[in-house]
């Protein structure tokens, strides 16, 4: 009788170990997807800024220094991130920067840079 006991509750352990499992696992699957569906958002809006960047770039001669000084000429608004901030620009030299915070797993940030023309996270 006591090893019946003992089986009954290994297989218990069990199964509480495989709930927990599974349920850490359906966090983290829930979290990647809403990471990829935030990425698609910020490259999105993101490419938006690039294009009116670019576009004061050849109207101007170079980059502007803050996102809000080619709105609502170039662009209506500044693109928002999926947080509701705007989307960050850091202008450096003759290169910039775009950035959303908590992106990629919603604790990573998600950047565009413009040297590599390249979405990095």
């Amino acid at each position: 009788m006591a090893s019946t006991k003992k089986s009954g509750m290994g297989q218990i352990i069990g199964l509480v170990t495989l709930a927990v499992v599974l349920a850490v696992g359906y966090v983290v699957m829930d979290r990647y997807a809403g990471g990829q569906k935030d990425m698609l958002m910020v490259e999105t809006r993101g490419m938006n800024m690039v294009q009116a960047l670019t576009r004061h770039k050849l109207e101007a001669g170079s980059y502007p220094d803050s996102l809000d000084k080619f709105v609502p000429k170039f662009t209506p608004a500044v693109g928002k991130c999926p947080d509701g901030q705007n989307i960050a620009y850091q202008l450096s030299g003759n290169d910039f920067t775009l950035t959303c915070q908590n992106v990629i797993f919603k604790s990573k940030p998600y950047s565009y840079e413009s040297r590599t023309k390249a979405w990095n996270g």
